[in-house]
């Protein structure tokens, strides 16, 4: 197994198991490649970083293009989904600052470390984070195909930091009435449309083209805007093995239900993928 070293006392490594027969053929240069970017992601005690932009990339580019993921995935901490860096978390904060939040919720917050990250650059504003635990067990976040073809790979579950409450997406949305929702990586299903028909002024969607989160082509259909800039240029994500090429994370601005804006867009264009964001009906941001 890959890991950090030293072991730090009274702490375990971060280790990722060896690479299943689907992921091609194990060499050093690979091995070398996973244990940069461990080292980039954790630290020696195994608590997760808060990289450089420049630093993840160059870690993402040293990887063969199919191990970032594993990485991501099956690390013995926790699956790492976004990834955020000093730069994105800055961006985040400058967003948040122009939409004029002053209490975000984070939904499906998994560990918190997005919204511990934001309130250390942002104290002036309130930032709660909300998990409901249900991707503590790893199965529940594994198809049956995944769960034939990894059979054997200790995973690890969604931890929940001690800074994260535990209650439902939606429940959290009624309970703490926040101006912004943030949902990075939403589960596929309908949580992002639940939460946006809640009473919140905005709901920002960090998400990727395709299948991957939520149930993007339905909840498509909403009014919104595509922020522009930073924010999901310099973003960072486990499906992004060539950054400088290329990165796959994909913002949307969606108006909740306390927004005067809010509801369906008749004309707006369901997308298949990134070429399609241009001609959505969505409006560019800012707006305000």
């Amino acid at each position: 197994m890959t890991a950090i070293s030293p072991r730090p006392a009274n702490r375990s490594p971060v280790v990722v198991p060896p690479l299943p027969r689907s992921l091609g053929r194990d060499s050093t240069l690979r091995r070398r490649g996973r244990e940069r970017l461990l080292r980039v992601l954790f630290n020696a005690s195994g608590e997760r970083r808060l990289p450089r932009e420049r630093e993840l990339v160059a870690a993402l580019q040293a990887c063969d293009p199919r191990d970032p993921w594993w990485v991501c995935e099956a690390n013995s901490r926790t699956p790492l989904y976004l990834l955020p860096t000093r730069e994105w978390i800055a961006a985040l904060a400058r967003f948040v600052d122009r939409v004029g939040a002053r209490r975000l919720l984070e939904v499906a917050a998994g560990d918190g470390f997005l919204s511990e990250r934001l309130r250390r650059v942002r104290p002036g504003i309130e930032v709660i984070a909300t998990d409901d635990g249900s991707w503590r067990r790893p199965r529940a976040r594994m198809s049956a195909r995944d769960r034939r073809e990894f059979a054997g790979v200790p995973f690890a579950g969604v931890r929940a930091g001690c800074g994260v409450r535990p209650i439902k997406a939606r429940a959290a949305v009624e309970r703490y009435r926040p101006d912004l929702v943030l949902v990075a990586w939403a589960p596929p299903g309908l949580l992002v449309e639940r939460c946006l028909r809640g009473p919140c002024r905005w709901l920002l969607d960090l998400s990727v083209d395709g299948d991957v989160c939520g149930n993007g082509p339905a909840t498509w259909r909403f009014r919104k805007e595509l922020p522009e800039g930073a924010l999901e240029r310099r973003a960072l994500c486990r499906l992004d093995a060539c950054p400088r090429e290329t990165r796959r994370t994909r913002a949307t601005l969606y108006y909740g239900a306390r927004h005067p804006d809010h509801g369906i867009d008749r004309h707006a264009l369901i997308p298949s993928g990134a070429a399609t964001r241009a001609g959505s009906g969505a409006k560019a941001w800012p707006r305000h």
